[in-house]
Protein backbone atom coordinates (compact mmCIF):
# COMPACT_ATOMS: atom_id res chain seq x y z
CA UNK A 1 0.00 0.00 0.00
CA UNK A 2 2.89 2.38 0.75
CA UNK A 3 4.05 2.20 -2.87
CA UNK A 4 0.65 3.51 -4.00
CA UNK A 5 0.99 6.84 -2.14
CA UNK A 6 2.97 9.91 -3.13
CA UNK A 7 3.26 13.37 -1.60
CA UNK A 8 3.19 16.54 -3.71
CA UNK A 9 4.51 19.85 -2.35
CA UNK A 10 3.60 23.22 -3.86
CA UNK A 11 6.43 25.72 -3.53
CA UNK A 12 6.01 29.38 -4.41
CA UNK A 13 8.05 31.98 -2.52
CA UNK A 14 8.39 29.74 0.55
CA UNK A 15 12.14 30.02 1.18
CA UNK A 16 11.54 30.48 4.93
CA UNK A 17 9.47 27.31 5.31
CA UNK A 18 10.08 24.71 2.61
CA UNK A 19 13.14 23.07 4.18
CA UNK A 20 11.19 22.22 7.33
CA UNK A 21 8.26 20.94 5.26
CA UNK A 22 10.54 18.66 3.24
CA UNK A 23 12.25 17.45 6.40
CA UNK A 24 8.88 16.42 7.85
CA UNK A 25 7.52 14.63 4.78
CA UNK A 26 10.77 12.68 4.34
CA UNK A 27 9.95 10.80 7.54
CA UNK A 28 7.04 9.03 5.82
CA UNK A 29 9.37 7.24 3.36
CA UNK A 30 7.07 8.03 0.44
CA UNK A 31 7.78 9.38 -3.02
CA UNK A 32 7.89 13.18 -2.81
CA UNK A 33 7.31 15.59 -5.70
CA UNK A 34 8.03 19.30 -5.42
CA UNK A 35 6.93 21.86 -7.97
CA UNK A 36 8.45 25.33 -7.89
CA UNK A 37 5.96 27.76 -9.40
CA UNK A 38 8.67 30.14 -10.64
CA UNK A 39 9.52 31.59 -7.22
CA UNK A 40 11.28 34.95 -6.88
CA UNK A 41 12.43 34.91 -3.24
CA UNK A 42 15.27 32.38 -3.34
CA UNK A 43 13.08 29.28 -3.13
CA UNK A 44 14.40 28.03 -6.48
CA UNK A 45 18.03 28.20 -5.38
CA UNK A 46 17.25 26.67 -2.00
CA UNK A 47 15.42 23.70 -3.54
CA UNK A 48 18.44 23.06 -5.75
CA UNK A 49 20.62 22.80 -2.65
CA UNK A 50 18.08 20.71 -0.73
CA UNK A 51 18.15 18.01 -3.42
CA UNK A 52 21.51 17.01 -1.96
CA UNK A 53 19.95 16.71 1.50
CA UNK A 54 16.50 15.24 0.83
CA UNK A 55 15.11 12.74 -1.66
CA UNK A 56 12.48 14.39 -3.89
CA UNK A 57 11.68 14.91 -7.56
CA UNK A 58 11.78 18.59 -8.50
CA UNK A 59 9.93 20.30 -11.33
CA UNK A 60 9.89 24.02 -12.09
CA UNK A 61 7.31 26.03 -13.99
CA UNK A 62 8.91 28.34 -16.56
CA UNK A 63 6.52 31.07 -15.41
CA UNK A 64 4.23 31.55 -12.45
CA UNK A 65 1.20 29.46 -13.45
CA UNK A 66 -0.85 29.23 -10.27
CA UNK A 67 -1.55 26.73 -7.51
CA UNK A 68 -4.32 24.97 -9.42
CA UNK A 69 -2.16 24.43 -12.49
CA UNK A 70 0.74 23.21 -10.34
CA UNK A 71 -1.49 20.80 -8.41
CA UNK A 72 -2.68 19.28 -11.68
CA UNK A 73 0.96 18.79 -12.72
CA UNK A 74 1.65 17.00 -9.42
CA UNK A 75 -1.34 14.69 -9.94
CA UNK A 76 -0.34 13.97 -13.55
CA UNK A 77 3.25 13.26 -12.54
CA UNK A 78 2.22 10.84 -9.78
CA UNK A 79 -0.26 9.10 -12.10
CA UNK A 80 2.34 8.70 -14.85
CA UNK A 81 4.75 7.17 -12.32
CA UNK A 82 2.15 4.60 -11.27
CA UNK A 83 0.97 6.08 -7.95
CA UNK A 84 -2.72 5.75 -7.11
CA UNK A 85 -3.04 8.40 -4.42
CA UNK A 86 -1.45 11.83 -4.05
CA UNK A 87 -1.36 13.88 -0.86
CA UNK A 88 -1.06 17.57 -1.72
CA UNK A 89 0.80 19.74 0.78
CA UNK A 90 1.67 23.43 0.67
CA UNK A 91 5.29 24.40 1.17
CA UNK A 92 4.53 27.33 3.48
CA UNK A 93 4.54 25.32 6.70
CA UNK A 94 0.89 25.94 7.58
CA UNK A 95 0.00 22.25 7.85
CA UNK A 96 1.05 19.87 10.61
CA UNK A 97 2.90 16.61 10.10
CA UNK A 98 0.34 14.75 12.23
CA UNK A 99 -2.44 15.64 9.79
CA UNK A 100 -0.47 14.35 6.82
CA UNK A 101 0.04 11.10 8.72
CA UNK A 102 -3.69 11.00 9.46
CA UNK A 103 -4.43 11.06 5.71
CA UNK A 104 -1.84 8.34 5.03
CA UNK A 105 -3.28 6.08 7.73
CA UNK A 106 -6.88 6.58 6.55
CA UNK A 107 -5.97 5.68 2.98
CA UNK A 108 -4.05 2.58 4.07
CA UNK A 109 -6.85 1.42 6.36
CA UNK A 110 -10.00 2.18 4.34
CA UNK A 111 -8.78 3.00 0.82
CA UNK A 112 -10.64 6.32 0.55
CA UNK A 113 -10.56 7.97 -2.88
CA UNK A 114 -10.67 11.49 -1.50
CA UNK A 115 -9.60 12.76 1.92
CA UNK A 116 -10.03 16.47 2.53
CA UNK A 117 -9.33 18.68 5.52
CA UNK A 118 -11.39 21.06 7.64
CA UNK A 119 -9.79 23.72 9.82
CA UNK A 120 -13.07 25.01 11.27
CA UNK A 121 -13.32 23.08 14.51
CA UNK A 122 -12.34 23.83 18.09
CA UNK A 123 -8.54 23.87 17.92
CA UNK A 124 -8.21 23.93 14.15
CA UNK A 125 -6.67 27.40 13.82
CA UNK A 126 -3.37 28.47 15.40
CA UNK A 127 -2.77 32.19 15.21
CA UNK A 128 -5.13 34.68 13.62
CA UNK A 129 -6.83 33.77 10.37
CA UNK A 130 -7.22 36.75 7.99
CA UNK A 131 -10.84 37.89 7.81
CA UNK A 132 -10.94 37.57 4.03
CA UNK A 133 -10.02 33.89 4.38
CA UNK A 134 -12.52 33.32 7.18
CA UNK A 135 -15.51 34.82 5.37
CA UNK A 136 -14.34 33.48 2.01
CA UNK A 137 -14.31 29.93 3.33
CA UNK A 138 -17.68 30.31 5.05
CA UNK A 139 -19.21 31.51 1.78
CA UNK A 140 -17.45 28.75 -0.16
CA UNK A 141 -18.83 26.16 2.28
CA UNK A 142 -22.40 27.31 1.62
CA UNK A 143 -21.85 27.14 -2.14
CA UNK A 144 -20.26 23.69 -1.89
CA UNK A 145 -23.13 22.27 0.15
CA UNK A 146 -25.69 23.67 -2.29
CA UNK A 147 -24.01 22.23 -5.39
CA UNK A 148 -23.05 18.85 -3.88
CA UNK A 149 -26.18 18.18 -1.82
CA UNK A 150 -24.43 17.25 1.43
CA UNK A 151 -23.99 19.04 4.75
CA UNK A 152 -21.08 16.88 5.89
CA UNK A 153 -18.28 18.82 4.17
CA UNK A 154 -16.80 22.18 5.15
CA UNK A 155 -13.80 24.37 4.33
CA UNK A 156 -13.63 23.63 0.58
CA UNK A 157 -10.63 25.96 0.08
CA UNK A 158 -8.38 23.99 2.44
CA UNK A 159 -5.18 23.09 0.58
CA UNK A 160 -4.36 19.87 2.45
CA UNK A 161 -5.99 16.86 0.82
CA UNK A 162 -5.34 13.43 -0.61
CA UNK A 163 -6.98 12.29 -3.82
CA UNK A 164 -6.99 9.39 -6.24
CA UNK A 165 -4.73 10.23 -9.18
CA UNK A 166 -7.53 8.97 -11.45
CA UNK A 167 -9.19 12.34 -10.88
CA UNK A 168 -6.77 13.72 -13.47
CA UNK A 169 -9.28 12.86 -16.21
CA UNK A 170 -11.86 15.19 -14.62
CA UNK A 171 -9.60 18.24 -14.42
CA UNK A 172 -10.97 19.67 -17.66
CA UNK A 173 -11.11 23.12 -19.23
CA UNK A 174 -13.22 24.43 -16.34
CA UNK A 175 -10.61 23.48 -13.75
CA UNK A 176 -9.22 26.72 -12.21
CA UNK A 177 -5.52 27.28 -12.80
CA UNK A 178 -5.02 29.53 -9.78
CA UNK A 179 -7.69 30.02 -7.13
CA UNK A 180 -10.54 27.71 -6.15
CA UNK A 181 -9.00 24.39 -7.21
CA UNK A 182 -9.70 22.62 -3.85
CA UNK A 183 -13.38 23.58 -4.29
CA UNK A 184 -13.35 22.09 -7.80
CA UNK A 185 -11.68 18.85 -6.70
CA UNK A 186 -14.10 18.46 -3.78
CA UNK A 187 -17.17 19.02 -5.96
CA UNK A 188 -15.94 16.59 -8.64
CA UNK A 189 -15.15 13.94 -6.02
CA UNK A 190 -18.59 14.16 -4.43
CA UNK A 191 -20.52 14.17 -7.72
CA UNK A 192 -18.51 11.20 -8.96
CA UNK A 193 -19.41 9.40 -5.70
CA UNK A 194 -15.80 8.89 -4.63
CA UNK A 195 -15.44 7.34 -1.20
CA UNK A 196 -14.75 10.48 0.84
CA UNK A 197 -13.50 11.33 4.32
CA UNK A 198 -13.04 14.72 5.96
CA UNK A 199 -10.44 15.10 8.71
CA UNK A 200 -10.13 17.95 11.18
CA UNK A 201 -6.72 19.50 10.58
CA UNK A 202 -4.71 22.32 12.12
CA UNK A 203 -3.64 25.36 10.11
CA UNK A 204 -0.95 27.69 11.47
CA UNK A 205 -1.07 31.39 10.66
CA UNK A 206 2.22 33.17 11.25
CA UNK A 207 3.89 35.52 8.80
CA UNK A 208 3.00 33.71 5.58
CA UNK A 209 2.16 36.00 2.68
CA UNK A 210 -1.11 35.49 0.84
CA UNK A 211 -1.64 36.09 -2.87
CA UNK A 212 -5.40 35.68 -2.47
CA UNK A 213 -7.54 38.13 -4.45
CA UNK A 214 -10.99 38.04 -2.80
CA UNK A 215 -13.07 39.39 -5.69
CA UNK A 216 -11.40 37.08 -8.18
CA UNK A 217 -11.93 34.09 -5.90
CA UNK A 218 -15.59 35.07 -5.44
CA UNK A 219 -16.11 35.25 -9.21
CA UNK A 220 -14.46 31.86 -9.71
CA UNK A 221 -16.52 30.20 -6.97
CA UNK A 222 -19.79 31.58 -8.34
CA UNK A 223 -18.90 30.43 -11.85
CA UNK A 224 -17.95 26.95 -10.63
CA UNK A 225 -21.11 26.71 -8.51
CA UNK A 226 -23.38 27.46 -11.48
CA UNK A 227 -21.40 25.03 -13.63
CA UNK A 228 -21.57 22.21 -11.08
CA UNK A 229 -25.24 22.80 -10.24
CA UNK A 230 -26.33 22.28 -13.85
CA UNK A 231 -23.83 19.44 -14.30
CA UNK A 232 -25.24 17.78 -11.19
CA UNK A 233 -28.80 17.94 -12.53
CA UNK A 234 -27.68 16.41 -15.83
CA UNK A 235 -26.02 13.52 -14.00
CA UNK A 236 -28.92 12.96 -11.60
CA UNK A 237 -31.51 12.78 -14.39
CA UNK A 238 -29.87 9.60 -15.70
CA UNK A 239 -29.52 7.80 -12.34
CA UNK A 240 -32.64 6.26 -10.84
CA UNK A 241 -32.07 7.00 -7.16
CA UNK A 242 -31.36 10.66 -7.93
CA UNK A 243 -34.20 11.30 -10.39
CA UNK A 244 -36.72 12.58 -7.86
CA UNK A 245 -34.11 15.01 -6.55
CA UNK A 246 -33.32 16.07 -10.14
CA UNK A 247 -37.02 16.80 -10.72
CA UNK A 248 -37.08 18.95 -7.58
CA UNK A 249 -33.94 20.78 -8.76
CA UNK A 250 -35.59 21.58 -12.08
CA UNK A 251 -38.72 22.71 -10.26
CA UNK A 252 -36.57 24.97 -8.08
CA UNK A 253 -34.91 26.53 -11.13
CA UNK A 254 -38.29 27.16 -12.75
CA UNK A 255 -39.60 28.80 -9.60
CA UNK A 256 -36.37 30.78 -9.22
CA UNK A 257 -36.61 32.29 -12.71
CA UNK A 258 -40.28 33.13 -12.13
CA UNK A 259 -39.17 34.96 -8.97
CA UNK A 260 -36.60 36.95 -10.93
CA UNK A 261 -39.25 37.86 -13.50
CA UNK A 262 -41.62 39.07 -10.76
CA UNK A 263 -38.88 41.18 -9.18
CA UNK A 264 -38.17 42.83 -12.53
CA UNK A 265 -41.89 43.48 -13.00
CA UNK A 266 -42.17 45.16 -9.59
CA UNK A 267 -39.16 47.39 -10.33
CA UNK A 268 -40.56 48.31 -13.75
CA UNK A 269 -44.07 49.10 -12.48
CA UNK A 270 -42.83 51.20 -9.56
CA UNK A 271 -40.26 53.20 -11.54
CA UNK A 272 -41.33 53.30 -15.18
CA UNK A 273 -44.91 52.16 -15.87
CA UNK A 274 -47.69 54.77 -16.05
CA UNK A 275 -50.30 52.14 -15.24
CA UNK A 276 -50.49 48.38 -14.66
CA UNK A 277 -53.18 45.73 -15.08
CA UNK A 278 -51.97 44.12 -11.86
CA UNK A 279 -51.47 46.16 -8.72
CA UNK A 280 -47.90 46.20 -7.36
CA UNK A 281 -49.25 44.91 -4.04
CA UNK A 282 -50.67 41.84 -5.79
CA UNK A 283 -47.36 41.16 -7.52
CA UNK A 284 -45.54 41.50 -4.18
CA UNK A 285 -47.88 38.92 -2.62
CA UNK A 286 -47.27 36.53 -5.54
CA UNK A 287 -43.54 37.19 -5.23
CA UNK A 288 -43.58 36.39 -1.51
CA UNK A 289 -45.50 33.15 -2.08
CA UNK A 290 -43.11 32.18 -4.86
CA UNK A 291 -40.13 32.79 -2.57
CA UNK A 292 -41.68 30.45 -0.02
CA UNK A 293 -42.19 27.87 -2.76
CA UNK A 294 -38.52 28.24 -3.76
CA UNK A 295 -37.44 27.57 -0.21
CA UNK A 296 -39.67 24.52 0.24
CA UNK A 297 -38.59 22.95 -3.06
CA UNK A 298 -34.91 23.58 -2.32
CA UNK A 299 -35.16 22.01 1.15
CA UNK A 300 -36.96 18.95 -0.23
CA UNK A 301 -34.38 18.51 -2.99
CA UNK A 302 -31.43 18.95 -0.62
CA UNK A 303 -32.90 16.51 1.89
CA UNK A 304 -33.50 13.93 -0.84
CA UNK A 305 -29.97 14.23 -2.23
CA UNK A 306 -28.29 14.39 1.18
CA UNK A 307 -29.73 11.01 2.17
CA UNK A 308 -27.93 9.44 -0.81
CA UNK A 309 -24.67 11.42 -0.74
CA UNK A 310 -23.98 10.95 2.96
CA UNK A 311 -23.77 7.17 2.55
CA UNK A 312 -20.30 7.43 0.95
CA UNK A 313 -19.09 10.50 2.87
CA UNK A 314 -17.62 10.24 6.37
CA UNK A 315 -16.08 12.91 8.56
CA UNK A 316 -14.12 13.25 11.77
CA UNK A 317 -16.22 14.45 14.68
Amino acid sequence: MKDQIAIGVLAYNVADYVEEVLSEVQDFNLKVYVIDDSSTDGTTELLGKLKNKFNFKLKKNLKNSGAGYSTKLLIDEALNDGYKFLIKVDGDGQFEKADIKKIIDLYKKDNYNFIKSNRFWNGGIKGKIPKKRLFGNLFATILLQVVTGTNKLYDPLNGLFGVSTEIAKDLDKYYPKRYGYPFYITAVSVMNELKTFQINNVVKYENQKSNLKPLKVLAILLRLSVLFYFKKIKIKKSIGIYQRSAFLDLSFLTSFFITLYLIIQVIYIVNFASYSLIAPRTILIILFLNLLLNLVIFILSFKEEKAIRNVYIDCER
